[in-house]
């Protein structure tokens, strides 16, 4: 009889502890990923104050009602690379992800590795994904549901405007459907990724009137042809050699195009811009209107950036911050304060993952790289504290961003190249200050900050210099 009324506490007790972990998990947040493909700040970053005209009141909303990261930059300004950064929390040569990947070309080692996806599906979640994954099968890692596509291949002209609505209904049908615990949802967007398409890329001979046709949509208002801006201030600033690699798809320089031809490829540009915007807003209505708005963080990020005409250059890949700066936008209606802006903590693509987790309450693995910036979005107060300092990379150089300035180090056809720029007083990055004697020792802590990254990298780049 005394063992019957112990063995009746015990499983009481495990009864009790198991309705306190399900009540616990019921109260979690949901959480929204979205992300963007080589999405410009310099173009659009939700401040809903746009001297060029375009409208993008999806993340302006999102914006106004959350916080958003000036400072926030890609830990490798190319797709597969950063999106692997993204759902891993460790750097390229921490995940084995080192250029543009086919489909699942590392999925073994993606089960095998914790990934964003996987923490909160351990945490009781339902994870899903919609839209283009590109990051190894890291992305994919756990998740049950994906809608009536999962992936683009690319090689269409305009396959972010006609996939991405596809991916934006299911992602919506996915959040009406959700009832039972809290779900973690990416949406992946491909564009304005459409504009690789128009000069070089895949597709040879497109024109502006192709891309535009796809992307418009006679429907919404603020979708529609205007003037458009003269060239970014920087159009005619040559770019600094060991900041590309020439004649590379990825980071094309373009000459023999005129002011029009100039001007008509940014409108293409902001317009896959604004028509992406709009599929944002439309899931954040449906968020609305299931009343999940308030339970859900939504965070709004991209893998890396455009040049769009800046330097004479197109497409990504670059240190320049047209291509290495990012959005990172937060909204958390119980948690975040509403109009935040953080200027000036530097974080990174490897820290959205432990970021994002922290917020929700939910473990962070052990031995990322990343680091959560949860207090930078809850505490006012706090600006940088820790994050000061920002790594990147690509397959010829790495960057390192501290206090005002940005370092690079290459090794392009064999010529190592050293590069400082002061980023407060030089927006436009025109002038190296390498032998600048008044920037000496800026030069020398970017060096040592960098040296001191790249013996843990066990990168031979070291050995250039």
């Amino acid at each position: 009889m005394k063992k019957f009324n112990w063995l009746f506490i015990f499983f009481g007790l495990l009864s009790l502890v198991s309705c306190k972990t399900k009540k616990s998990i019921d109260q979690s947040p949901n959480v929204i990923l979205i992300i963007s493909d080589q999405w410009s700040t310099k173009v659009s970053n939700g401040s809903g104050n746009y001297d060029n005209g375009i409208l993008t009141p999806g993340i302006d909303l999102l914006a106004k009602q959350g916080i958003s990261f000036k400072q926030a930059y890609s830990t490798y300004p190319l797709c597969t690379p950063a999106r692997a950064s993204l759902f891993t929390g460790l750097y390229s040569h921490n995940n084995d992800v080192g250029f543009n990947l086919k489909k699942d070309s590392i999925l073994a080692r993606a089960k095998l590795t914790p990934t964003l996806g996987k923490s909160f599906k351990e945490a009781g979640y339902n994870v899903a994904y919609f839209g283009k994954e590109h990051a190894g099968g890291y992305g994919y890692a756990s998740a049950t549901e994906f809608g009536s596509m999962t992936h683009s291949n690319g090689g269409m002209l305009a396959e972010g405007s006609a996939y991405d609505p596809i991916f934006t209904e299911d992602a919506i049908k996915y959040i009406k459907d959700q009832k039972d615990k809290p779900f973690f949802m990416t949406l992946s967007l491909i564009n304005p990724h459409d504009i690789c398409r128009v000069l070089g890329g895949k597709v040879q001979g497109a024109t502006f009137a192709d891309a535009i046709h796809f992307a418009r949509n006679d429907d919404e208002p603020y979708l529609r042809f205007q003037p458009r801006p003269d060239l970014p201030p920087n159009h005619e600033v040559a770019y600094e050699k060991g900041m590309i690699l020439h004649e590379d798809f990825m980071y094309r320089e373009v000459f023999g195009l005129n002011e029009d031809q100039w001007k008509r490829f940014i409108s293409t540009y902001q317009l896959l811009i604004e028509n992406t915007d709009r599929l944002i807003g439309l899931l954040l209505d449906n968020l609305k209107e299931q009343g999940l708005e308030e339970n859900t963080i939504v965070m709004f990020t991209t893998d890396h950036g455009e040049m769009a005409g800046s330097h004479k250059l197109i497409a990504k890949t670059t240190f320049y911050e047209e291509s290495s700066k990012i959005p990172v936008i937060i909204r958390y209606p119980k948690e975040i304060k509403q109009s935040t802006t953080n200027s000036d903590a530097l974080v990174s693509t490897i820290d959205i993952m432990p970021t994002l987790l922290d917020l929700a309450g939910v473990e962070i693995p052990q031995g990322i790289d990343g680091r959560s910036f949860k207090k930078q979005i809850l505490e006012s107060e706090v600006s940088k504290n820790e994050f000061d300092i920002v790594f990147s990379q690509n397959q010829f150089g790495r960057m390192v961003r501290y206090d005002e300035f940005k370092y690079v180090r290459s090794v392009v056809y064999g010529i190592t190249y050293e590069i400082l720029y002061d980023i407060d007083n030089d927006p436009n990055e025109s002038k190296n200050l390498l032998d600048d004697p008044k920037f000496k020792n800026q030069l020398t802590k970017g060096r040592k900050l960098l040296d001191d990254w790249l013996v843990n990298e066990e990168t031979e780049l070291i050995a250039e210099r």
